[in-house]
């Protein structure tokens, strides 16, 4: 796929989803999307209604929730309600994390059941987050299998809260085992514009990056086309 580096803002769903996370910081992400024509801004559904009173006229901005975030463990009827009340509020993405501990244990009818509870639950594309931190590059093929099964929109493959990165490895991997069944959100520890055209090369379809860190990049964009870069 062939990505040029003016096209990577409009991939990249900014994101705030830490427990820490305030309203200045959501404010954060949406000034950004707004400058940079975003795909999505993704928060924790405590903050949903914020996102989209702070974009009211950038349509083409996506809200979304993160559900259950980050550790997934919840019950599958915690995760469905969850969705579906963000849905009601307004999310037009939802993303979710596979329950990884079900995935070790090789229940694999339970992780694909879980995921597609919460597909069957709403009306708006799901992302389901493997957490490839915790797995084995034969873990994550195998994962992604599973997922591609299932009714979600996206493969994602981390939440960003572990210390291992999403590389252009990882995303091979992934392509490998579904080829064009799934679309895939890389996230978690991207930095660079470098691995993103890698990564965009490799087919990625969306970026999941933290506000600070989805800025610095832009910023890097804006100076390599020789740009002004919009005030946030």
């Amino acid at each position: 796929m062939n990505i040029s580096m003016e096209a990577l803002p409009g991939m990249v769903d900014v994101t705030q989803v830490t427990a820490q996370a305030r309203l200045q910081d959501i404010e954060f992400i949406c000034k950004i999307a707004k400058a940079y024509g975003c795909a999505a801004t993704m928060v924790n559904p405590c903050y949903l209604t914020y996102t989209i009173k702070n974009t009211i006229g950038y349509d083409e901005i996506a809200k979304g929730a993160a559900i259950c975030f980050p550790l997934g463990c919840d019950l599958t009827s915690v995760k469905v309600y969850s969705a579906k009340q963000s849905e009601i509020m307004g999310a037009q993405e939802i993303d979710m994390m596979m329950n990884v501990g079900a995935f070790l244990s090789g229940n694999m009818k339970y992780v694909r059941q879980d995921i597609e509870a919460v597909c069957d639950s709403v009306k708006v594309p799901v992302k389901v987050v493997l957490e490839t931190s915790l797995l084995t590059d034969a873990e994550i093929g195998i994962a992604a299998e599973q997922v591609a099964k299932t009714k979600a929109s996206y493969i994602k493959t981390n939440t960003g809260f572990y210390s291992k990165p999403t590389t252009p490895e990882i995303i091979r991997i992934i392509k490998n085992a579904v080829g064009d069944d799934i679309k895939i959100k890389a996230s978690g520890g991207i930095r660079t514009i470098e691995d993103m055209m890698k990564m965009a090369e490799l087919g990625v379809d969306r970026f999941g990056i933290s506000g600070i860190y989805a800025l610095d990049i832009f910023r890097q964009i804006d100076k390599e086309l020789g740009r002004e870069a919009p005030e946030i």
